[in-house]
């Protein structure tokens, strides 16, 4: 696959995976106003010229079901991809991708790993 590695983001709930795209998207110069988690529609974009799109898997009962919803050809693409509930994806997670695992710290405390993948 071409083009930039996806961002895979897996960590439970609250954890801030949402939390995580608003600042990358702002960190990309594009208002981060609208971004919320996809977890109703699938599939959010945000930009015009420089695109950012947003997934959420969550709502998935099997992976397969990324086909359907024309997940899996967003995620084998060139475009900018980040990918809550990445987790969900074992047999088609794209590759070359970066994982980023969220999780709870103490009160309101979050912690991330991040871990590129060849």
């Amino acid at each position: 696959m071409e083009g930039q590695p996806k961002i895979c983001l897996v960590g439970p709930f609250g954890a801030g995976k949402t939390t995580f795209v608003r600042g990358f998207v702002e960190g990309k110069g594009i208002s981060s106003h609208d971004v919320q988690s996809p977890t109703f529609t699938l599939i959010r974009q945000y930009g015009k010229d420089d695109k950012v799109f947003h997934v959420d898997l969550y709502r998935l009962d099997n992976e397969d079901e990324i086909f359907e919803a024309g997940i899996f050809d967003l995620i084998t693409s060139d475009e900018l991809v980040l990918i809550e509930w990445a987790d969900r994806l074992i047999k088609y997670r794209p590759e070359p991708s970066i994982l980023i695992e969220f999780t709870h710290g103490k009160g309101t405390e979050r912690s991330i790993e991040i871990i590129e993948s060849p």
